[in-house]
Order: structure tokens, then sequence, then C-alpha cells
């Protein structure tokens, strides 16, 4: 990458006899360029020229930090390009932070969208689906759950969807969740769960751990199986 950083058009000009190979290759120093540069070398009017690579933080080039002028700078000392190349180290590590930030954002809105798009296929799944983050609360519950449960997303979500249990299997219910997520294995669980029109069915709940790609733990996707009948309507 070439870019130029500052102000000053007059200078974009000038730097395009700068020969780029050469910069890139390693940092220039070039006091005079009237006394300084071999036979045949055309700076045009630059009389100064310094040059610093920018790296990251893995030894990857960026490109090459450049500062020129038309007049000599016979001054310009090696404490003064050694500045040069911090001030490059810290410009690369800005850009660097900046392509990691624009890189994760891609990423998120990638998984967003992709996230989406898989809500949109669980709604059209036969069967209740309830998807709970790592954190063990319920973050999603498709259109077959709301269609069961008649009840809407707002209150199924967080630990809501847990009033549909029947209050005598809801403690061994929440027992069974929280070892599955200490182990991170796959669970099944069995209990009666309220139906829109008060009727408790005996439900199997079958859980699947998710993971990231990065191989840390995501939370799970169940899915009730209506197995029987249990019987008659109970309040919670």
């Amino acid at each position: 990458m070439l870019a130029r950083i500052g102000t000053g058009t007059e200078y974009a000009d000038c730097l395009g006899a700068v020969r780029v190979d050469k910069l890139l290759a390693e940092p220039q120093l070039v006091r005079d360029t009237a006394r300084d540069l071999p036979p045949g070398t055309d700076f045009r009017d630059l009389r100064f020229a310094a040059s610093a690579l920018l790296h990251s933080s893995s030894g990857v080039q960026f490109g090459v930090l450049v500062i020129a002028d038309r007049a000599p700078r016979p001054e310009f000392s090696l404490a003064d390009f050694h500045a040069l190349a911090d001030l490059a180290g810290v410009m690369a590590e800005k850009m660097e932070l900046r392509l990691v930030a624009s890189l994760a954002l891609e990423s998120e809105l990638s998984l967003r969208d992709t996230g989406q798009r898989l809500c949109g296929i669980a709604d059209f799944a036969p069967v209740p689906l309830i998807y709970r983050s790592a954190d063990g609360s319920c973050t999603f519950v498709n259109r077959t759950w709301l269609d069961f449960s008649g009840r809407t997303a707002e209150q199924e979500l967080a630990n809501g969807w847990l009033r549909l249990i029947h209050p005598e299997y809801r403690k061994a219910v929440v027992k069974q969740c929280r070892h599955a997520f200490q182990t991170q294995g796959p669970f099944r669980a069995q209990a009666p769960v309220r139906r829109y029109d008060g009727l408790y069915r005996w439900m199997l709940g079958k859980g699947a751990p998710r993971f990231r790609e990065d191989g840390s733990f995501d939370g799970y996707v169940v899915c009730l199986i209506d197995v029987a009948d249990y019987g008659g309507a109970e309040g919670t």
C-alpha cells in the first residue's frame, strides 16, 4: 500500500520520483539530494527525503512512511531518523487496530446476517426450538414454540419459558440444564409443558451444545418433541 498522509498537495507530485521498490526494501535517509544521490537519480526538486517502514505486530508490512522537503536537511540526525521509525511504529499500530476493528465489524455484520437467516429457517421447523446462550438465558424461540405456547417471544426470553414447565417438574429440569451447561455435552430432559389451551403435554427436550470457531462454548439449541398427553389443565 502506498498512501500519502498530510497536507500540501504540491509534494504529492514530487514523491512520484521516489523509487517505491527501494523505499519498501529498507528505510532511507537522504539529507541533500544534490549531494547524496547516485548520478542519474532524479528526485526532481526534492532536496530531502527520509522513510520508515510500516510493519504490523506480526511482521506484515503495511507500506512506508515518507517525509520530504524541497530544502536540504543537513541537520537531520540519526536520532531524528530513529524518531521517524518510532512514529512509523505508532502509525502502524493504529492502522492495525483500525484494520482489526474493521474486520471485526465486518465479521459481526456477517454473523448477524447469518443469524437472522438461521432464525428465519428455524421458524419453519416442525418442532419447537429454543436457543439458550452461553450464560444460560433464552435468546430465541421459533414460531412453532410460540404457536404451541400461545405466548409472545418477549415472554419466553431470559427464563420466561420455564413458567410453562409443570411446577412439580420445574426444579428437576433446571437441575438437568445446569448440569448440561457445566459439562457442555448433549442432554435429554422430559417434563409436562403447558400448551396454549392450558393442557399439559409430555415433552422430550433434546439439547445440542454449540461452539464458536475458536472452540469456545456458545450455548445450546434445544428441540422439544411431543411424546404423549399428560392430561388435565393446571395453572402456574
